[in-house]
């Protein structure tokens, strides 16, 4: 799972500038030019130009790491590269995230999609010369460095320098295809959850703009006013080709050309290179068997099936029928009788009893596992089909923050956990080795299901999105309109966000943000954050103290700045842990310098006044002394008030004695002084 850093060079919270030099002018919106996406002029703060543009990307959608960090540097004619990514000032006092990148030269070939594009006349040159080379040459260099653009569609298509050569825009600013109408797509791909149609291959951008010609060629959008279950259907039953061209009349070069770029398997599609040679790739031919097609259609889920493919489809669309129906031999039969696909209907069917007798299978999700190959052994290119969700392996990321976003897809949220803690993307992809990296997908299994399995708030669902997407701001309500999109930016945001804030800033949302961008491990500490506040009652204070021990890790990357606001609030919690200190005079000076470290905004402070061990060791050990003297005490009176009965007596026997002597002294005196006188 190789994973991207943010660009670390992202606005501070003083100058809302994104890499200290862009500013967005959000006053300036540029809507002809976002394909869909926000987006606004540009000043740099630097260079003085304003030839730039910034596309906002949306809160649950973050922009694409790899292209962002991998592309700054490249020089791709007739392609929009990014320049910079970070957040900006959105308006009154709210940030956002954006990608800036420059303008196009000219308009888009076809602002809205929605009409009929009129007055425009392509011809076969045109197409050739304006559209398809320079596109097809930009998609050669984009191949060449391992990166997608997955946003080929006319209107993020522009006209070139004085209206020449097209020009490419920009797909960085949400994830891969994530925007693409579902015609632009292969089926295989626009049966996927938009979120998660993964980064997909070159060959798909190749298909992409084989519609786009076709668009272009016909005035309008193949199959306009169908909707997506419609065209994925076409596609399926009759190709993409077909479907796609229906009556529109191609110029005479054009046919040949756009049956390969819409081939249905991804390996027969020309190269960009090739495409950027039209009479070469016009002299390439592929042999392919058509399809088998039964002479009566098995119905799944009121869909009437003729061959495999539309068949796992169908089975995709309808779990529980599709169940039933493989678990009462239904599928096999109809494939080996009527399909005439007896090698076929042998794999399913070894595939049924093969996984009545594997123990590494949950018996609770063993349907969603048979249901999942099946429809892979079936359609190879198909996606990853889950219970009704379907998704490519390298989408878990974007569909992953998509869903925990949204409380409404909850449901949906549910199972693509629990397609990580069964590892069936492993799964899934023996079912079609020729066509994955086997390694790889298990080494991503692995390294997902071990951050969803980690307890409380440092693993789940929450950690897992942000892990897999590096240029996800934290979502927690406190921070949301600040676009936290690093450590460094965290603590002034909550800072800012602490008037009025609960003493225990730190929740469940921040808790997964902090675990996937810290550089090290604090379980222990979000186990105790995750614990209820009823429970903070042995050693005292020990929540607060964890939460200062969290946010005094987050200020090392920042230790020259304080934060007062923020430490006022956490200071009433961890204040409790001054109890700990048993001598009242101890504990008086430790809340004095306590609060001095507090005034300043020092956390660092604040928690070595409070872990001051060496200091409480001695405060342990005059109480020990203490304890000492106070037993001592204790026994001597103890001592004492066991022995006053028998020195009462004592004392009552010797004062009778003495009276007695007194009283016969007295006497002799008076005899005496009788005898004298």
């Amino acid at each position: 799972m190789a994973l991207q850093s943010p660009q670390d060079a992202v606005s501070t919270f003083d100058d809302g500038l994104i890499a200290g030099i862009y500013g967005v002018e959000t006053g300036l919106p540029l809507l002809e030019y976002g394909a869909g996406q926000p987006c606004f002029a540009v000043i740099d703060h630097r260079h003085g130009r304003r030839d730039l543009m910034a596309v906002q990307a949306a809160v649950h959608a973050p922009a694409r790491a790899l292209p962002v960090n991998a592309l700054a540097n490249q020089k791709i004619e007739d392609l929009l590269l990014p320049i910079a990514h970070g957040r900006a000032v959105l308006g009154q006092g709210t940030y956002a995230c954006f990608v800036v990148m420059p303008k196009p030269p000219g308009p888009a070939l076809w602002p809205g999609l929605v009409p009929p594009l009129a007055g425009q006349s392509w011809g076969e040159r045109d197409l050739m010369e304006c559209v398809l080379r320079p596109l097809a040459q930009a998609l050669a260099k984009l191949q060449a460095v391992a990166i997608t653009h997955r946003a080929v569609r006319p209107n993020n298509i522009f006209r070139g320098r004085n209206h020449h050569a097209a020009t490419l825009g920009g797909a960085w600013a949400a994830p891969p295809a994530m925007l693409q109408p579902c015609v632009f797509e292969p089926p295989y791909s626009a049966h996927c959850h938009q979120a998660g149609r993964g980064e997909g291959s070159i060959a798909d951008d190749v298909y992409a703009l084989g519609v786009v010609l076709i668009a272009l060629i016909g005035g309008m959008l193949p199959m306009a006013g169908a909707d997506d279950e419609t065209i994925i259907r076409r596609k399926l039953e009759h190709g993409s080709f077909k479907a796609l061209v229906g009556d529109v009349r191609l110029p005479p070069g054009m046919a040949d050309l756009l049956r390969l770029m819409l081939a249905e398997d991804p390996e027969h599609r020309p190269q960009p290179a090739v495409l950027a040679d039209p009479s070469t790739a016009r002299a390439r031919r592929i042999a392919t068997r058509p399809a088998p097609r039964a002479q009566h259609p098995i119905k799944i889920g009121g869909l009437a099936v003729w061959d495999a493919r539309n068949l796992a489809y169908a089975l995709s669309r309808a779990p529980k029928h599709a169940v039933s129906l493989l678990r009462s031999h239904g599928i096999d039969l109809w494939l080996r009788r009527t399909l005439g696909e007896p090698l076929l209907a042998a794999r399913v069917d070894d595939l049924i009893k093969g996984q009545a007798d594997d123990p590494v299978i949950d018996p609770a999700n063993a349907d969603g596992v048979l249901l999942m190959r099946t429809i892979a052994l079936l359609d190879p290119l198909a996606p990853l089909c889950w219970r009704g969700l379907a998704f490519f392996p390298d989408g878990i990321g974007p569909l992953c923050a998509t869903l925990s976003g949204d409380a409404l897809q909850a449901p949906q949220m549910d199972l693509l956990q629990i397609v990580i803690h069964e590892e069936a993307c492993s799964l899934w992809g023996e079912a079609r080795p020729a066509r994955m990296d086997m390694a790889m997908l298990r080494l991503d299994c692995r390294q997902q299901r071990v951050i969803l399995r980690v307890g409380g708030w440092a693993g789940g669902m929450l950690r897992l999105a942000y892990t897999l997407n590096p240029l996800l701001a934290c979502r927690a309500i406190s921070v949301r309109h600040d676009a936290v999109l690093r450590l460094h930016d965290l603590l002034p945001a909550l800072d800012r966000a602490a008037p009025g804030a609960v003493e225990f800033v730190i929740d469940a949302d921040i808790a997964a943000f902090i675990s996937a961008r810290y550089n090290g491990r604090m379980d222990s500490d979000f186990a105790i954050l995750a614990q209820h506040e009823d429970l903070d009652i042995d050693p005292p204070g020990h929540r607060g103290l964890a939460q200062l021990r969290v946010l005094e890790r987050i200020g090392e990357q920042n230790p020259t700045r304080g934060w007062p606001a923020l430490a006022a609030v956490v200071l009433q919690p961890a204040r409790a842990a001054l109890l700990q200190w048993r001598g009242r005079t101890a504990r008086s000076a430790r809340e004095a310098a306590l609060l001095q470290a507090a005034s300043r905004g020092d956390m660092a402070g604040m928690l070595a006044v409070l872990s001051d061990s060496h200091a409480r060791t001695i405060d342990a050990q005059h109480h020990a002394l203490m304890a000492i003297e106070l037993r001592y005490i204790e026994s001597e009176t103890e001592r004492l008030q066991a022995a006053g009965p028998k020195r009462h007596a004592m004392a009552q026997t010797t004062g009778n004695e003495i009276a007695a002597g007194i009283g016969m002294m007295a006497l002799a005196v008076a005899a005496v002084v009788t005898v004298l006188s």
